[in-house]
């Protein structure tokens, strides 16, 4: 099966040999500007509009599974002992699903080089009041799939009332505010009510504070025949608790991606960003053909109040489906829906998306979608889509991250090891709509070889009925001698919080790191929530595993954060000391702090 991409997502299964280990506790510059950039004049967009069928597939008692849930663990204390060459070749011969066909999403031409950054301290000295914990780990993922090494760690975090949700790759975790777990690791086909054997990927969770409840939410990639027959149709997962205890009870809904009879399908949705607004739940997925072929973006709008009455009324809601193959940029790519922190005001009727240019190695321009009179979902009639672009400060693809020397049991053995870490590419996802603003970040090259974050505060606007948008603030946050990975911006109410991103270099371990931000963007030194312990040294890092067109560890697609009771919870990937099986190192961190004092 041939799968093409928008970066080399790879999946290994492996028999794993686990560890239990723990982690100890102990960053990129940012320039602003208040100008806003000039806005340009919107126009509807003439999508087509269809209706995937919402199937109600059951219902799912998280802490009921969790106690059902009887997995072998077989483990071994590695903590720096070499791994034999015996050793490597017995998993290597175990190792036996890899998905080496999805191709990396390849920038088409440029549009200039890479942008200069000036760059900012990087500190130790974490936020007066902030907390972390290990949380997730390779070990824990394989743990919940009869084990089975699973690259990269997708991350997904929600917060509320108390409890915080991590969801990664196909392990979900709950715990409280202070890291005590309450679910333990919970195989995320379980969760859904499929077959172990299903491939699920692109974990994301939400907590709507207004409603009190917990949303998280996967795919599964179809599978064809040779002549391109369906065997197994592709399929996006919603989940939605029924209750404010995100321990308990869900009901799993379902609708179809696989779009039979489109051109370059059937297909399945990549990259299911989540959203939501007053109204509704928002999945915008990437559509890629099963055989070959991209189409653009599919933008999934539900009724919110109808899916978490839906259980107990009977009444299916609509999901409206709008198709988007092109825009200003090019070929659409990645339009990320918005969601609105605990305590903000949602958008007036309105949910807002942005999108970056992927399609270049460098630009300086963005899209901003509206989805406008979203109350309309709860009627046939789907609302109407605007779009409108903007210019903003330049971006372009970043290259692999490098990262310290260190220990490297895989390395050791095979001799081969393959570099850096895979920075993905340069697209927006999973902004922020506080305040009247949209808050939005996307990895960047720099002229300097190393990886950075813009970030960009946007406003947009309306004037009878027409959406118009600038960039009210943007920046550039660098390090120097070190590449920042995977930003997300986590604020609360009052448009505040922290930048946060993995950070790697060659004087640092893969680490999570953070920087202070205000309603006029970073400010102060970046810092290291925590140290990482080694290289990451997982199977993706070695060509003996995924083969010779293949190189460089693959490093998260995204990181995330939420706020909850007056904190900022803050989660991404990093390398722990302990978190070792046969293949795999990798381990995320969590963490929170109080929120920084509203700019003057």
């Amino acid at each position: 099966m041939r799968v093409p991409s928008a970066r080399v997502r790879l999946t290994t299964a492996a028999a794993a040999v686990v560890v239990a280990g723990g982690l100890s506790s102990t960053a990129m510059t940012y320039h602003g500007s208040g100008s806003p950039t000039p806005a340009s004049g919107s126009s509807v967009v003439k999508a087509s509009v269809f209706t995937p069928q919402l199937k109600e597939i059951g219902q799912v008692n998280l802490s009921a599974l969790a106690k059902s849930q009887h997995l072998t663990q077989v483990t071994r204390h590695l903590q720096g002992a070499r791994l034999s060459r015996a050793e490597i070749r017995a998993a290597a011969s175990r190792f036996r699903e890899a998905d080496n066909a999805i191709l990396s999403h390849r920038p088409k031409g440029t549009a200039g080089g890479a942008p200069d950054a000036a760059t900012t301290a990087l500190s130790t000295q974490n936020v007066k009041g902030e907390f972390g914990f290990s949380a997730l780990g390779g070990v824990q993922q394989a743990s919940t799939t009869g084990g089975v090494d699973l690259e990269p760690p997708d991350q997904g975090l929600c917060a509320g009332g108390g409890y915080v949700m991590e969801f990664v790759n196909n392990a979900l975790a709950i715990y409280d505010a202070h890291g005590s777990q309450l679910l333990a690791p919970t195989a995320a086909t379980a969760a859904f009510l499929q077959p172990s054997t299903a491939f699920m990927s692109d974990p994301r969770c939400y907590y709507d504070a207004p409603t009190k409840r917990w949303f998280y939410q996967e795919f599964i990639v179809g599978t064809v025949s040779s002549s391109g027959q369906v065997l197994t149709p592709s399929t996006q997962f919603e989940a939605v608790s029924n209750t404010a205890d995100p321990t308990g009870s869900y009901t799993v809904f379902s609708w179809d991606t696989t779009d039979v009879g489109r051109a370059n399908c059937p297909c399945f949705g990549d990259y299911d960003n989540l959203g939501a607004d007053g109204n509704g739940i928002y999945v915008t997925t990437n559509e890629f053909g099963l055989v070959s072929g991209f189409n653009g973006v599919v933008m999934y709008a539900v009724s919110k109040q109808q899916l978490e009455t839906a259980a107990a009324t009977g009444i299916l809601p609509v999901v409206f489906a709008y198709r988007i193959p092109s825009d200003a940029l090019g070929q659409a790519y990645l339009i990320a829906p918005t969601s609105t922190p605990p305590g903000a005001k949602f958008a007036p009727n309105t949910e807002y998306f942005v999108e970056s240019d992927s399609n270049l190695n460098a630009d300086r321009y963005l899209m901003v979608y509206a989805l406008h009179n979203t109350a309309q979902l709860g009627t046939p009639a789907p609302p109407k889509l605007q779009r409108t672009e903007i210019a903003s400060e330049s971006y372009a693809f970043p290259p692999d991250a490098t990262q310290e020397p260190g220990l490297r049991p895989l390395g050791t053995a095979y001799q081969d090891p393959a570099g850096g870490l895979q920075a993905d590419f340069n697209a927006e996802m999973e902004p922020t709509y506080v305040g009247g603003q949209v808050y939005a970040e996307l990895d960047t090259a720099t002229a300097s070889g190393n990886d950075a974050v813009d970030w960009f505060i946007i406003q947009p606007k309306w004037t009878d009925g027409v959406l118009t948008a600038a960039v009210a603030h943007q920046g550039r946050v660098a390090v120097k001698g070190a590449s920042l990975l995977y930003p997300y911006t986590a604020v609360d109410s009052s448009g505040v919080g922290y930048l946060l991103f993995s950070l790697s270099g060659p004087h640092n371990y893969p680490s999570p790191a953070y920087v202070t931000y205000n309603t006029l963007g970073p400010t102060g030194p970046v810092i290291e929530a925590t140290q990482g312990a080694v290289p990451e040294d997982s199977f993706t890092c070695y060509a003996a595993f995924v083969g010779p067109n293949y190189g460089g560890c693959r490093w998260g697609d995204y990181s995330m954060g939420a706020v909850s009771n007056g904190r900022v919870f803050m989660a991404t990937e990093m390398v722990p000391q302990g978190y070792r099986d046969t293949l795999t190192n990798w381990g995320t961190y969590v963490w929170s702090a109080p929120p920084p004092p509203v700019a003057p």
